[in-house]
């Protein structure tokens, strides 16, 4: 675990619990599937631990991830409501259940020494190799490293 400085006050703990190998068939569920036909997912699984101190208002701290010097993309998967036709169920909730990311609301509602889980998508293009480094940063500032 790392703790890390809030973007105003307080600290944050965070951990990269494990970094997991997806295959393309997760990313068939997907609105427009057919843009990821090449791409690799990589599930970053981390959690975020509340201090004593804990800051509960940084939004700007984020997940990069690398492959030697090549950045991943980061895939940003919405909960989507779609229609079903059925006037008793008129819509049905898509989820990716394959990676969740951590709830805001859950973190704040914590107490000193709680921690939320949480994981992000990162896409690695056709013959990028499986991830290096994982880092927390704040705008061009890196918080954390772990390789």
């Amino acid at each position: 675990m790392a703790t890390v400085k809030g973007e105003r006050a307080g600290t944050v703990g965070v951990t990269v619990v494990q970094v997991e190998k997806g295959s393309n068939a997760d990313l068939s569920g997907l609105k427009d599937a057919s843009e990821y036909a090449d791409k690799t997912p990589y599930y970053v699984h981390f959690k975020l631990t509340k201090t004593a101190e804990g800051n509960d208002d940084d939004t700007s701290s984020h997940f990069e991830v690398y492959d030697g010097g090549k950045q991943l993309t980061e895939l940003m998967v919405l909960t989507t409501l779609d229609p079903t036709g059925d006037p008793s169920k008129p819509l049905v909730t898509r989820r990716f259940e394959r990676c969740k990311d951590a709830s805001d609301t859950t973190y704040k509602t914590a107490t000193a020494g709680q921690s939320v889980d949480g994981c992000t998508v990162f896409l690695a293009d056709k013959g990028t190799g499986a991830p290096s480094t994982v880092k927390w940063t704040r705008r061009s500032d890196t918080l954390a490293t772990w390789k």
